[in-house]
């Protein structure tokens, strides 16, 4: 059943998904050639004055565009993504969705795959667009080249002593920090599905008021928690502030796995509490 409920939710975002990508492609591909004729002198001198504003000033216009869709495309795919979660359960259509043969749990999990599809999926589309838009490419290539190559030549000349500050391996370190935004991501969708959730019990007649109350008070919730880590972290490890001041891999280690911990306990008490509400508080009269 979840993969149904995963495919079913994939087709229907895709709908609305990929033309939204394919309009923000088509925009930095026509911004792209239009900054190319603008940048054609021979172009430009054989051709009458007023020709050369109107594309200047389509160039101006749609340059403006892009920026608001590329701004918009990471921003939007996030909204949407809640506000299916919001009209797929706590509207009409929850009355079909809730008495689906499967539990709760499921239900969530499939949203949030799909979230997690989509929001990377975004981001991608809004990169590769921004690569369109820039050209240059061989000195992007370069630059990425000059990056990495600045990185390994770090590794080379300070790996040990990055990994004695660290004591870990520089791949470990790397795979936490890939984690710690695995985390940070699945705790933002899960925090505002709850919120959503939330947001029904504090509020049926003001919703959306409802769950940005919700937000809030899980945002301040998620602060406490972290206050009572730094709390436990004090009174646990050893000369937990002079490792700051003496060690600023070690304080860096703490940080790293101190919030991957603390959102790692947070996505689950965000996935409890929504998959309790759907359960056993939900009324949609």
């Amino acid at each position: 059943m979840l993969g149904k409920l995963t495919k079913h939710e994939f087709l229907d975002c895709a709908r609305i998904a990929f033309p939204s990508y394919i309009a923000v492609l088509i925009v930095s591909v026509v911004g792209r050639f239009l900054t190319w004729l603008t940048s054609r002198q021979s172009l430009i001198d054989s051709v009458p004055i007023t020709f050369v504003k109107i594309i200047k000033t389509l160039s101006s216009l749609i340059s403006t565009i892009y920026v608001f869709a590329f701004i918009s495309l990471l921003v939007i795919t996030i909204l949407f993504m809640v506000y299916r979660f919001y009209r797929n359960f706590f509207t009409d259509e929850g009355y079909l969705m809730l008495t689906l043969p499967t539990r709760p749990t499921n239900l969530v999990f499939s949203k949030l795959f799909n979230s997690w599809f989509w929001i990377f999926l975004s981001l991608a589309i809004a990169l590769f667009s921004l690569y369109i838009t820039i050209g240059h490419y061989d000195r992007i290539i370069e630059l990425f080249k000059n990056i990495f190559d600045s990185f390994k030549d770090l590794y080379e000349r300070e790996g040990e002593f990055l990994e004695r500050e660290l004591g870990v391996p520089i791949w470990v370190f790397a795979i936490e920090i890939i984690l710690l935004a695995f985390t940070y991501i699945t705790r933002f969708i899960l925090s505002w599905y709850a919120s959503v959730a939330f947001g029904m019990l504090i509020s049926k007649k003001h919703k959306i008021i409802g769950t940005i109350v919700a937000y809030i008070i899980i945002f301040l919730a998620s602060w406490a928690i972290m206050g009572i880590y730094l709390a436990i972290a004090t009174s646990v490890i050893p000369n937990y502030y002079s490792i700051f001041t003496q060690s600023s891999g070690k304080a860096l280690q703490i940080v790293v796995i101190g919030n991957i911990i603390i959102d790692t306990f947070f996505i689950g008490l965000t996935f409890w509490f929504t998959t309790y509400i759907m359960k056993h508080r939900l009324n949609l009269d």
